[in-house]
């Protein structure tokens, strides 16, 4: 009987390991043309944006995988894969090898359009503007700056350098509080690249006091070219008494990127909202990431906003009224002042 026991439990053990050979995947390859291969198979299976970007992946698949040997370096192989990722003209998509990341370059070419210094000297610094308040995290990094400037009082500014930082319900409260009394509302978001899209969200619920549908996200959610799924989105105001519903100057460079994107075309849709300075860097799309089979990081857009318009706004956002900064002159913000101007109704 113990024979036939040990015999049942080898055969039985054969055929579960057995079981397991049929059904586990084999590994990848890690040869030169199995990770190029590899990476052009993600890039046609999770990006969202092929079309829109006038990406032909099969194209560039087949003449870029046609120069890749054995006997070239992995850095060779790495620009290789990169000429994909630059094709894809997204600053959320890039790729990592040991230290070295490539991403699209979306913010070269245009001018600076904000002065740290000039705008701390003249506007927001504690001798011009002792009334202005800096609100700052646990670590003493400055979350908001907000207040009235020097060169008006019934106008309020209010500038987020980074939607990283958590804020609470009473903190936002008590930012849009100061402003309650104002006629307008100096929005400057200039040079920042991003963060927790719902902190953005939350800080435009504060400006419309209706539900408005702003458009949708658009979903790759398979491996097939028109496996996709649309999402719709709407603004809904935030509860309370607290809603500034009067003239806004949101202020935009090509650094507004991401969460601040996201920010932009919650509020585009709104009346009140004008958006003034610089086009936008983009990047709307939300972001997956994994490994190739030699250990490279990727990341990749697997949607992209379209608004109600059917626009599409990955690749940025054109302002109402475009304004440069005079980077010579060191006292003055000329888009703040355009802003100033525009509230005061000195503009015709």
């Amino acid at each position: 009987m113990k024979r036939i026991t040990i015999l049942f439990f080898a055969v039985t053990l054969l055929m579960i390991s057995g079981c397991e050979k049929v059904f586990m995947k084999p590994n990848p390859g890690t040869s030169n043309i199995d990770i190029f291969n590899e990476y052009a198979k993600l890039v046609r299976e999770k990006f969202a944006m092929l079309e829109f970007k006038g990406v032909d992946i099969d194209h560039l698949q087949d003449s870029i995988g046609a120069t890749i040997t054995d006997n070239i370096s992995e850095d060779e192989l790495f620009e290789k894969l990169t000429i994909i990722t630059n094709r894809l003209r997204d600053g959320h998509s890039d790729l990592s090898k040991h230290d070295t990341t490539f991403m699209y370059d979306f913010y070269s070419g245009y001018p600076d359009a904000i002065d740290f210094d000039v705008l701390r000297n003249y506007y927001v610094g504690e001798n011009v503007a002792p009334d202005i308040v800096w609100l700052k995290d646990e670590n003493g990094y400055t979350k908001a700056v907000y207040g009235h400037l020097p060169q008006s009082d019934d106008i309020g500014y209010l500038r987020i350098g980074s939607w990283m930082y958590q804020f609470s319900d009473s903190e936002i409260e008590n930012i849009f509080s100061t402003f309650k009394n104002d006629k307008g509302l100096i929005f400057d978001v200039r040079d920042n690249t991003g963060g927790d899209p719902k902190m953005a969200v939350k800080f435009a619920s504060y400006f419309t006091d209706k539900e408005v549908y702003i458009g949708y996200e658009r979903f790759k959610n398979g491996p097939g070219k028109d496996d996709f799924v649309n999402s719709k989105l709407y603004l809904r105001p935030a509860s309370g008494d607290k809603l500034f519903l009067k003239p806004v100057m949101v202020l935009t460079d090509v650094w507004c990127f991401s969460a601040t994107t996201t920010l932009m075309y919650n509020l585009d849709p709104l009346d009140n909202i004008t958006f003034m300075g610089q086009k936008s860097g983009g990047g709307a799309g939300s972001v997956a990431d994994g490994f190739l089979a030699n250990g490279w990081h990727w990341d990749l857009s697997t949607s992209e906003f379209i608004d109600l318009n059917g626009n599409h706004w990955d690749d940025g956002h054109y302002p109402d009224i475009p304004v440069a900064l005079d980077t010579t002159d060191k006292t003055k913000d000329e888009i703040i002042e355009r802003a100033l101007l525009e509230l005061n109704g000195s503009v015709n």
